[in-house]
């Protein structure tokens, strides 16, 4: 889920307008980032452990919080930040399977094996997150308030939309891979 954080991020700047829209979609976004770094040094399986389960996820986000706290001074905004980062894991228990701890089970809905469920949840979160986001303007600004709308949604949906259809199609290509595979060993049996 990428567009659903950025979403998610889009929705928490409704609720701090003191807070640069850039510190919160890196909170949003921050879980796959750490993953990322993490995969350079440690199995992937441990890496999902460091980035999105607990207390690892928990330490980190306290972390971002405590650098927001020492900028802003703002305990409201370094607990946004907080819940923002937080949210990710939460969201991908959603849409993928996450670890919820070290050694313990992992869990999710996964969705992003049903890409047109993954759509509908992903392109319906963009939707209010958008529309939240767009209330963060001033009064008055309507063409503002309008292009604030208009292209943070066209383009998240359109991504999601865009990563749907290409997980759709690796999801094929990997379920015809297995049947061609299952037809040739059967062949060769007989």
């Amino acid at each position: 889920m990428y567009t659903g954080h950025v979403a998610i991020a889009l929705a928490a700047r409704r609720l701090r307008t003191d807070l640069p829209l850039i510190v919160l979609v890196f909170a949003s976004q921050a879980c796959d980032w750490v993953e990322i770094v993490a995969r350079l040094f440690v199995s992937r399986a441990l890496a999902e452990v460091y980035s999105h389960a607990f207390p690892f996820i928990l330490l980190a986000a306290s972390a971002v919080a405590v650098l927001v706290w020492l900028r802003l001074r703002s305990v409201g905004a370094a607990l946004t930040v907080m819940a923002v980062y937080l949210s990710h894991a939460a969201a991908d228990y959603v849409t993928g399977l996450k670890p919820l701890w070290s050694g313990g089970p992992s869990v999710g809905l996964q969705l992003v094996e049903r890409p047109v469920a993954d759509f509908f949840v992903q392109a319906s979160l963009c939707v209010v997150g958008v529309a939240l986001y767009s209330r963060s303007f001033p009064a008055g600004r309507a063409r503002l308030r309008r292009l604030a709308i208009a292209l943070p949604l066209v383009l998240l949906i359109s991504l999601q939309a865009l990563a749907d259809v290409v997980l759709e199609v690796i999801r094929l290509r990997r379920d015809r891979g297995v049947n061609t595979t299952q037809v040739e060993v059967t062949a060769r049996r007989a």
